[in-house]
């Protein structure tokens, strides 16, 4: 990371929240972004009307603003399962990179820009990876055409990556990772389903996986697990499904 002083990039802050869709208490959510007095937000799960909202609330603090809608080319596909966009906020210039650049099914749901920070370029990325449980093989889909995507264009600018990801399942000490395509045997450790949501479970672990451990591989490495190496109880959502906390 030429030319990046440790000083700084130790006061750089990026918040990167889902705000899910939440038009009635998106009065909270910004206040709490203007108390916390990040350098760059990342939004996930955005729709027009808190786009809009956001856009005008936080101008003042945040001018430069780039949203996926947007960038988006044919705004008519963009409803239903595919309604949700992502937005950036920031107080440094930011370009917006094309979003086709990245292969994947919805290009509406990864969001690219180069920031300007003094006279650095930074490149961020923003994702909401759909759940698999309602939008099958498009979650493999996503995930795999970002991270080939970063692993391509590492060597070009420094870069970050955040959002919502919708994986793992859960992690522990023991067994490290547990994906949405693997059970767990009597004994607590994991192993992948033969089949799952119509192809093998073998691929689909492999893809959620490949978040964590692919990219750690090519030295682009997961944030929270370097400053917290053994905090695996952690999470940041979970959800019921069949009596079961995940």
């Amino acid at each position: 990371m030429p030319n990046w002083s440790r000083d700084f990039l130790s006061l750089f802050r990026i918040i990167s929240w889902n705000t899910a869709k939440r038009l009635k208490r998106i009065e909270g959510q910004i206040s709490f972004l203007e108390d916390s007095k990040a350098d760059i937000i990342a939004l996930q799960e955005i729709i027009p009307s808190t786009e809009k909202v956001f856009k005008r609330e936080l101008a003042n603090n945040y001018p430069y603003q780039i949203s996926s809608f947007d960038l988006a080319v044919d705004k008519s596909i963009l409803n239903k399962k595919r309604m949700f966009g992502e937005l950036f906020l920031s107080k440094f210039p930011l370009v917006p990179q094309n979003p086709k650049n990245v292969n994947v099914p919805w290009h509406e749901r990864i969001l690219t820009v180069k920031a300007k920070i003094d006279r650095n370029l930074l490149t961020l990325h923003t994702t909401h990876i759909p759940p698999g449980s309602s939008n099958g093989w498009i979650k493999v889909e996503m995930i795999d055409g970002i991270v080939d995507h970063l692993i391509e264009n590492k060597n070009e600018f420094p870069v970050v990556l955040c959002g919502d990801f919708n994986t793992p399942k859960f992690e522990s000490k023991e067994f490290g990772l547990v994906t949405f395509a693997q059970n767990l045997k009597k004994n607590g450790q994991p192993s992948n389903k033969k089949s799952f949501r119509g192809g093998l479970g073998v691929d689909w672990d492999k893809s959620e996986r490949s978040l964590f451990e692919k990219l750690r591989n090519h030295k682009i490495l997961e944030t929270f697990r370097q400053l917290n190496p053994t905090l695996f109880e952690a999470y940041s959502w979970s959800f019921s499904r069949k009596g079961k906390v995940f």
